[in-house]
């Protein structure tokens, strides 16, 4: 199979990519990936296309890469570890520079997950980890999506997980993506039994997940709220969420209601994809934004309201 890499893979061109990726290859079948016409691709799209490439690679695929000398965003590909993580050696005719405040590279999302967490915050807000610092609200909120969200990969997916951020300076956007290529939302929940996932959509199972308390490890009690404070978080920034799971997607952006689709073309994405943007005025106080968030989410009484007790 050839796939062309358009040549925008951003905001609206990130699904139609998703579903190239999502198409169904015959065994043994060889995939050669054209670079030649990208010209812009976000931490989404960068994080999506390795967890796919190291899922077909798994399977047995032969995955060859071309068009990369007409490619000429190579050099950020190439600074984003695109190929490296895939496990693809080129040679780099530059010289890297510090990657604080500007970008993560795809990352592998490993066991020491709190590790992470703190390098990757620590490189999207440069200082943030000393109180009182500047950046520290920035730090704070980014280490808490990344870290809840890569446990979810680490515990329910049953795949490998890769990220990816970036902050543009220039629009004060932060952009956060996390990918995997294991069995997807609805697969977690069917494999432990739940009754009602039976005849549940991706779609569905997306949206069942950010509700309180559902958890696919089959005991929420105490468990099941990360995703669910990780898009409350979204909502008090004013951001904007999306998730991709099988052909299942999910949207959350400044309008009242969620948003659910499929992907085109009946294409499904084989894992879960996590995206997130955010402009960084709007996390001045992280706790009085995680605090609304529980609120939102029922975790916390409203103002005015008596706590109850569950018996």
């Amino acid at each position: 199979m050839n796939i062309l890499l358009p040549a925008q893979i951003n905001a609206s061109g990130l699904l139609p990519f998703l579903a190239l990726l999502g198409k169904p290859l015959a065994a043994d079948e060889e995939v050669v990936l054209d670079f030649s016409e990208l010209r812009r691709v976000t931490p989404a799209g960068l994080a999506a296309l390795v967890a796919t490439v190291v899922r077909w690679r798994r399977e047995h695929h032969s995955v060859t890469f071309e068009g990369l000398k007409a490619c000429s965003i190579l050099g950020y590909l190439q600074r984003m570890d695109l190929f490296k993580t895939c496990g693809v050696e080129l040679r780099e005719p530059f010289q890297r520079h510090e990657a604080k405040g500007r970008f993560v590279p795809v990352r592998f999302i490993d066991h020491q997950v709190d590790t992470m967490g703190n390098d990757l915050a620590g490189c999207l807000a440069p200082g943030g980890e000393d109180y009182g610092h500047p950046m520290s609200h920035l730090y704070d909120l980014s280490w808490y999506v990344l870290t809840e969200t890569a446990n979810n990969v680490r515990q329910h997916s049953r795949g490998l997980g890769y990220v990816s951020a970036q902050v543009n300076r220039t629009e004060g956007f932060v952009r956060l993506a996390m990918a995997d290529n294991g069995c997807g939302i609805l697969k977690s929940f069917q494999d432990v039994g739940f009754k009602w996932s039976k005849r549940m959509t991706d779609a569905e199972a997306i949206r069942k997940a950010l509700e309180p308390t559902v958890s696919s490890k089959g005991s929420p009690t105490n468990e099941g709220v990360g995703l669910t404070l990780v898009a409350g978080l979204v909502r008090q920034t004013k951001g904007w969420l999306m998730i991709v799971s099988g052909q299942g997607i999910l949207q959350i952006s400044d309008e009242p209601r969620l948003k659910t689709m499929n992907l085109p073309e009946n294409a499904r994405y084989q894992g879960t994809l996590v995206v997130m943007t955010f402009r960084q005025q709007n996390v001045l106080d992280y706790a009085a934004l995680l605090h609304a968030a529980k609120i939102d989410a029922g975790l916390l009484p409203r103002a005015g309201e008596d706590i109850r007790f569950l018996p």
